[in-house]
Formats: structure tokens, C-alpha cells, sequence
């Protein structure tokens, strides 16, 4: 079952302003809307965020949640080891000072990393700290973070399945972190990955400098960009050797009509820009269907 059409906005400003939707809609934009929804999808999942454990659940155990503002105390205690959540795109971005990277390329081999680093915590022998770059000690506490706290979750829930106690996690993730903290007295190093059109954030929630790969869908800085691998819509320095030849000519073409269409924003968004012609709305009470490409699969 689809959900296909809405009205849009009547005059040429309102169709710039809330990209074809109407001003009262969820969807519409704000005069101070930092950025815009390309599309919308409805999908119904079994877990908002895919760990593959479906007896690790949040509802029954969780860690403890630290504010913004206690969040340095806490990471900065001997014996407190950090441990990022995110996947390894998301590191390379920012993180944490001292913080460990499991290096997953999804969430769903976190678990798999816990057993081979970590495993249930019954003596130190089972602790592997050499490979997570740790002190020599066990660690007394647990600290995780991810971009909005909702992956930590079930992260520390996972924990404490396997006999963790002192397991706490950043409340409101890393986002709220870089709102409430000021610069000067972070200990965040880097830009935050964020999965919307902004690609990154600063201190304050400040668009940051990261750009997307829309072959790959992976940050690149200014320095990916000046890479020879580095084509537009095509490959990147992360993802040049995981494409075929083909693959990537089947890109250029791709790229090429994109550029052909004048859309706006790159092959993630595909809209037309909008035009200053005036349009008839005389009918319909000045409102006109707009496929918006919204679906929802049952």
C-alpha cells in the first residue's frame, strides 16, 4: 500500500520555502530549519536499531545514563574504559578522547566484538586490553557513546547480560553533548557524523565540513576530496577498491544524468530546482498533487 500524493503549498514562495509540502505539515520547513528532508521512507522493523539480539532488551536492564555535563568526570576516571558505538565511518569522523573503536562496520557485530574483547567479566584473563589499546588494569567502569544514545541502549544492555555492572552511557548521545558542552572544555576531538543532509555537526550543532560519497554513502573531508580517487557521485579513497569497473561506469552514467536534470542536491535527493514561472492555480483551490514518493510497506 502506497501513500503517494499531499497539497502543496499555493504561491511560488511556499513551494520554495517547504519544498512541496504544505506550511501545517510535519514535513514542511521552518523560516529557521537548518536543513530538509530529500525524501521520506515508512518501514516497519523489528528493532530501531538492528543488534540481531532480540533477548538483549532495554525494557528489562540498562546502564546508567550520564548527563552532558558529568560525562567528563566520568571518562577521565582511572580505570574507566571508552568505548565508541558507532561504526568504524562514524569514528573516523570524531570521537572521544581516548575512546576505543571496535572498528564494526555495523551494529549488528558489536556483540561479536564484546565476545572477543571483552566477553563476561569474571576475571581479568578475559579482558583482551591489548587489543582495545586499554590499560594494563580491568576496566572498574564502562562508558559508551553514540551519535544520539539510542544504539547505547542496547549496548548497555548487552553488557550487563554478560555480568557487567558499572556500565554507563552518554545521555542524549553525542548531539546533546556538543550542544551543552562549549568548546573549551570538551574533551570531543573531530566533527560528528550525522545521518541526514548536514553529513556533520560541531560544538553547538554547527554544520560541519564533511561532504557525502554518494557512491559509497560515507563522509570525505577536503582532504578525501583532493585524493585522485576522489570522482563525484562515483568513488572515493574508502571506496575506489570495492568497485568494479563496470560499477563505476555504470556511476558516470548515472552522474551524468543527474547533471543532465540539473537536480539539486545530488543523486540522494533528486528534486528539480524550483522555478519563478507563475503557475495556474486557479483550480483546486490553489493546491496541486505532488508525488512525494512516500511509501509504506505492509
Amino acid at each position: 500500500m502506497g501513500l503517494r500524493t499531499t497539497q502543496s503549498p499555493a504561491t511560488d514562495e511556499e513551494e520554495e520555502l517547504h519544498h512541496g509540502h504544505t506550511e501545517k505539515s510535519p514535513l514542511g520547513a521552518g523560516d529557521d530549519a537548518p536543513f530538509r528532508w530529500g525524501h521520506v521512507r515508512v518501514k516497519l522493523k523489528s528493532e530501531i536499531v538492528t543488534l540481531g539480539l532480540p533477548e538483549v532488551s532495554p525494557a528489562k536492564e540498562v546502564g546508567k545514563y550520564v548527563s552532558p555535563k558529568e560525562w567528563n568526570s566520568l571518562i577521565q576516571e582511572e580505570g574507566t574504559m571508552v568505548i565508541d558505538v558507532r561504526n568504524s565511518f562514524e569514528v573516523r569522523v570524531g570521537k572521544f578522547k581516548g575512546a576505543v573503536d571496535p572498528e564494526t562496520e555495523a551494529f549488528r557485530e558489536f556483540p561479536a566484538w564484546i565476545d572477543a574483547h571483552l566477553s563476561d567479566q569474571t576475571d581479568e584473563s578475559q579482558v583482551d586490553l591489548a587489543k582495545v589499546g586499554a590499560s594494563t588494569q580491568a576496566p572498574k567502569k564502562i562508558a559508551m557513546y553514540c551519535t544520539g544514545g539510542i544504539r547505547c541502549e542496547k549496548a548497555t544492555s548487552l553488557l550487563m547480560s554478560k555480568g557487567f555492572t558499572e556500565v554507563y552511557h552518554l545521555k542524549g548521545g553525542i548531539l546533546k553533548y556538543l550542544e551543552e558542552i562549549q568548546p573549551n572544555e570538551s574533551l570531543w576531538e573531530g566533527e560528528c557524523f550525522v545521518f541526514d543532509k548536514r553529513v556533520s555537526v560541531k560544538h553547538g550543532l554547527r554544520l560541519g565540513s564533511y561532504k557525502l560519497c554518494y557512491a559509497c554513502k560515507k563522509p570525505v573531508n577536503d582532504e578525501d576530496m583532493l585524493s585522485p580517487y576522489w570522482e563525484e557521485g562515483i568513488s572515493c579513497p574508502h571506496c575506489i577498491h570495492t568497485k568494479s569497473d563496470k560499477e563505476r561506469e555504470r556511476a558516470r552514467a548515472r552522474q551524468r544524468q543527474y547533471e543532465r536534470w540539473g537536480l539539486v542536491g545530488g543523486p540522494h535527493v533528486g528534486r528539480r530546482p524550483s522555478t519563478t514561472a507563475k503557475k495556474d492555480h486557479s483550480s483546486n483551490d490553489g493546491a496541486r498533487p505532488l508525488d512525494l514518493g512516500l511509501s509504506k510497506s505492509l
